[in-house]
């Protein structure tokens, strides 16, 4: 396997990414929840995190060191990429459909409710956070995270790995970045980087899955908001 020095300086700072979020942990997470660190730190200094090795990603395109095409980026106007498509706008539908349909006092929003206060530290509280969340650190996952893992890792080891066996790894070290979850949400998370692997591979777009996965993150986002604003006007109303 050749490869360039730029390319070896992406997959060792994709490497870093990696060793800094097995020594993080839930340090972070501790930060936060004791109030030594705001919310909106903790959003910006992630975007810094995901866009260092990006940038140096990027920078290796006007160079042709790595192709637009070999990271999936050129739209090829097929039935897969329109059939990506059509999923993205599915996705939006159902997000929207949801988010609108959350009620509280039902089972539903109960369960949501419940499902959310292990990750009450993360998710937005206010209009400020939200707008960092979704339009920063949602985004920033979006692009960051699918070119790295899917359309990087799969240019450089499809060819002497095998289009399965990059997924499965870019998946397993994608989940780890997401350790400050937990482990359990490692796996989650490396579960649905192996998704977003497939439907990479099915569509030939790397822009479906950048979408999707900003979808989702802006959707987890989204539904942390308003179930901490329902429940802060339920808990107001409960005192007076």
């Amino acid at each position: 396997m050749t490869l360039h020095s730029g390319e070896w300086l992406v997959l060792a700072m994709m490497a870093g990414m990696v060793l800094y979020s097995l020594w993080e942990a839930d340090k972070n997470k501790l930060a936060v929840i004791a109030g030594r660190k705001s919310k909106l730190a903790m959003y910006k200094e992630t975007i810094g995190f995901l866009w260092l090795p990006t940038s140096v990603l990027l920078m290796l395109l006007p160079f042709n060191i790595v192709s637009a095409q070999s990271l999936g980026l050129t739209w090829q106007n097929n039935l897969a990429n329109w059939a990506g498509a059509l999923l993205v706008v599915v996705g939006l539908v159902y997000v929207f459909w949801h988010i609108r349909s959350i009620r509280p006092g039902t089972p539903q929003y109960q369960q949501l409710f419940d499902a959310m206060q292990t990750h009450s530290w993360l998710m937005p509280a206010n209009r400020r956070e939200l707008y960092w969340f979704t339009g920063g650190v949602s985004m920033s996952a979006g692009i960051c995270e699918e070119l790295l893992f899917r359309g990087f890792f799969l240019a450089v080891f499809a060819e002497p790995l095998g289009v399965w066996v990059s997924l499965v790894l870019g998946s397993f070290l994608f989940g780890l970045c997401h350790l400050y979850q937990g482990w359990a949400n490692v796996l989650r998370t490396g579960v649905i980087g192996l998704v977003l692997g497939i439907i990479y591979v099915l569509t030939e777009s790397l822009w479906v899955v950048i979408a999707l996965h900003a979808l989702m993150d802006i959707f987890g986002g989204v539904l942390g908001y308003v179930v901490h604003k329902h429940g802060k006007c339920v808990s107001e109303a409960a005192t007076v």
